[in-house]
């Protein structure tokens, strides 16, 4: 599971989904959660850095948990996904700073999205937070964070990476399209 952290946390920085020291990954085993640590860029996290901590956060090795633990922990005691992606992807953000839900104007985008809701504004790394994406994620695999960004979930880190992706690939289109569209 470690291996793994590492990994997507590598792949968000190079696929542009995050900058160095934003974005966090998790998943979930039994009664542990794996999540990506603090303070060590996406690109340079190592199987040892990657916090372990328990369900009630608990921290059990490896380096200090992101900031956004509380958030990944209400989403994992309210919904039982065993994978959380949350990134701070430039299309995604600024869509969220807009305001409104992400509706994707592709059709590969609208299978495999659905509608993305956004969530209201709360302080980073809060149980504020946590309880408000816990709450407005229900239902759906993914969701825009107000002026912070986006998160996806899934049965897996690969699935939950997809599921960022194509947020953030929704959220370019539109972009795209209201250029394009411009008089």
């Amino acid at each position: 599971m470690k291996q793994e952290i590492s990994k997507y946390m590598g792949l968000l920085y190079e696929h542009g989904l995050t900058s160095s020291l934003s974005g966090n990954v998790s998943a979930r085993a039994e009664h542990f959660v794996f999540i990506s640590p603090t303070k060590i860029p996406s690109y340079r996290i190592r199987p040892a850095d990657v916090s372990v901590v328990t369900m009630a956060g608990e921290h059990l090795e490896g380096k200090p948990p992101s900031s956004e633990l509380p958030t990944h922990l209400a989403i994992y005691n309210a919904m039982e996904p065993s994978a959380i992606v949350h990134a701070h992807s430039r299309f995604a953000t600024a869509l969220s700073c807009l305001g409104g839900d992400l509706e994707s104007p592709d059709v590969e985008g609208k299978h495999l999205l659905g509608r993305v809701p956004l969530i209201p504004y709360a302080e980073p790394g809060t149980s504020d937070l946590g309880a408000a994406v816990s709450h407005g994620i229900r239902g759906f695999k993914g969701a825009l964070l107000q002026n912070h960004g986006l998160i996806a979930i899934g049965d897996n880190l690969e699935q939950a990476f997809i599921v960022a992706e194509a947020i953030e690939r929704a959220a370019q289109l539109v972009f795209d399209l209201k250029v394009i569209s411009r008089p």
